[in-house]
């Protein structure tokens, strides 16, 4: 089970966010209260109705999951982004006061809704069959704290309130650290204010909180060679000295790679790998490698009995953040098990590349090359 976050915690860091959400609106002139705003540009009103629609629906999705259902995913960026088109245009035509009226109500349905989950259905990712490996905890955070306050933090740089920005995420860092968040996921969100930084201006503070954060979070270190949010420090002194760490070079964790072609020829040998797809069911369903079983990352643990420990096995997602990639998170957790175990090198995007068959359906095909 993940490192337990007491819900009394999580609850105090959500009702923050409503707090920075309320000092948002007492900032507003008149002026920008009856502003409108446009797909490219939004208001404060728009800014705001983003906000208690995706209170909506996470509420949504936490009352689904006590009943016993299975909620909607919304990895797929194309899903968020309708999602957000959808919020504007519900929200287009309607005054400041009736966002700020709906925005209280989704607010208190969302607290309800928290209050009423146990603290092991919020912190344990094996509570749910359909999480991914993740506690529930966390996406319930994503949508009730860290959107919340990247959108104020949006909505203050827009309209050139950058201290007002700088402020609401040094008191976002003081509200987590009081909080005793797990010391992973404090890492991460060290990582994230680090990354606030460096994009918008204060390198300085960036090169402060980074050291901590891939401390805290080591998996973080490869991940953050690649993240283009660093590119503008990459030429400093400082940030270089950060890698050239021994004590985190130690620390950094190292996973075996397989490329798409050796996995193609290996899996054509006497003793072809056994390939685990960890990521969820609709993804797999989607398309996956040739002969891959379905784990989701949340299962692995309960699944270990039926992985072969006489072979290799690959384990692989998408990828999209090298480091902390499931496929990743996966292998490293086999590896501790005794397993054998190595990751498909750039995920099921570069095994879709490479044109390899894939089955889709039940059936093999030829795969089409990623668009």
């Amino acid at each position: 089970m993940a490192e337990t976050f007491g819900k009394s915690s999580i609850l105090a860091l959500l009702h923050f966010a409503r707090q920075q959400e309320q000092q948002m609106v007492e900032r507003l002139s008149d002026e920008e209260r009856n502003a409108s705003g446009r797909p490219e540009r939004w208001s404060a009103k728009d800014y705001l109705a983003n906000i208690l629609v995706w209170r909506e629906l996470q509420t949504e999705k936490l009352t689904a999951a006590q009943r016993g259902e299975t909620p909607p995913v919304w990895r797929d960026p194309q899903v968020v982004h309708q999602i957000n088109s959808d919020g504007f245009l519900r929200f287009g035509e309607r005054d400041f006061q009736e966002v700020q009226y709906e925005g209280a109500r989704a607010f208190q349905a969302f607290i309800a809704q928290v209050e009423r989950l146990s603290e092991e259905e919020l912190n344990d990712p094996n509570y749910f069959a359909w999480l991914d490996g993740e506690p529930l905890r966390g996406e319930t955070m994503g949508n009730g704290l860290w959107r919340p306050c990247d959108q104020i933090a949006a909505f203050y740089l827009q309209s050139g309130r950058q201290l007002a920005a700088l402020q609401l995420q040094e008191e976002l860092l003081a509200a987590v650290r009081r909080s005793n968040m797990p010391p992973e996921n404090l890492g991460y969100v060290v990582y994230n204010r680090a990354c606030f930084y460096a994009i918008n201006g204060w390198p300085e503070k960036a090169l402060q909180l980074l050291p901590e954060a891939l401390q805290l979070r080591p998996t973080l270190v490869e991940w953050s060679r690649h993240d283009s949010d660093l590119d503008g420090l990459r030429a400093d002194p400082a940030f270089q000295a950060i890698f050239d760490d021994p004590q985190l070079q130690e620390q950094t964790p190292v996973l075996a790679l397989i490329s798409p072609h050796e996995l193609r020829a290996r899996s054509a040998g006497d003793t072809p790998p056994f390939v685990i797809d960890v990521r969820g069911a609709s993804e797999y369903a989607e398309g996956h490698v040739d002969g891959a079983v379905n784990i989701p990352l949340g299962q692995i643990e309960r699944q270990l009995a039926s992985i072969p420990r006489d072979r290799l096995v690959v384990t692989y997602c998408n990828m999209h953040h090298r480091g902390e990639s499931r496929g990743e998170r996966a292998a490293a957790l086999l590896n501790k098990r005794g397993v054998q175990a190595r990751v498909l090198d750039g995920g099921y995007p570069a095994w879709r590349e490479s044109a390899v068959l894939v089955e889709e359906g039940g059936q093999a095909s030829p795969s089409a090359r990623a668009r």
